[in-house]
């Protein structure tokens, strides 16, 4: 066990979930935004204490503590993730808001429809075609 991954751990599983939220809110406007943001902000509280632990000056064998310290981090991480799906179940049975739905205007109201005057066409002989060909690079030369 090694500090330096412990702590790329945390950052890595939070980091994921906080994105996993980000993203429901963003898929599903009409979420619960009140129990998105208190997930998020326990995520961000399990983070800053998580933080605390793995800095805290260790005393006695250092692998022990690290490894209960992971199982730590994944179990709150998982709780995290069970609630983040009582949320998104909620939402999912939730009726989904009605769309605005476009009324068309009466026919007296509609501007009629104007054309468009043709655009000119240059003629080809006036301008001719400058398109150069693209110049050609030097084969490598191999070293022997």
């Amino acid at each position: 066990m090694n500090l330096r991954d412990i702590k790329k751990d945390i950052e890595y599983v939070l980091g994921a979930f906080i994105d996993d939220c980000s993203v429901f809110a963003t898929v599903n406007p009409n979420a619960g935004d009140e129990e998105l943001s208190g997930l998020l902000d326990e995520a961000i509280d399990l983070y800053n204490e998580l933080k605390d632990k793995v800095n805290a000056k260790v005393e006695g064998p250092k692998g022990a503590y690290f490894s209960g310290l992971r199982k730590e981090v994944l179990e709150k991480t998982d709780a995290l993730y069970e609630k983040l799906s009582e949320v998104v179940k909620k939402a999912a049975e939730a009726p989904k808001a009605p769309k605005a739905e476009t009324a068309e205007k009466p026919a007296a109201e509609k501007k009629p429809a104007t054309k468009k005057a043709p655009a000119k066409k240059a003629d080809a002989a006036e301008k001719p075609a400058t398109k150069k060909a693209p110049a050609k690079k030097p084969a490598a030369k191999k070293a022997e």
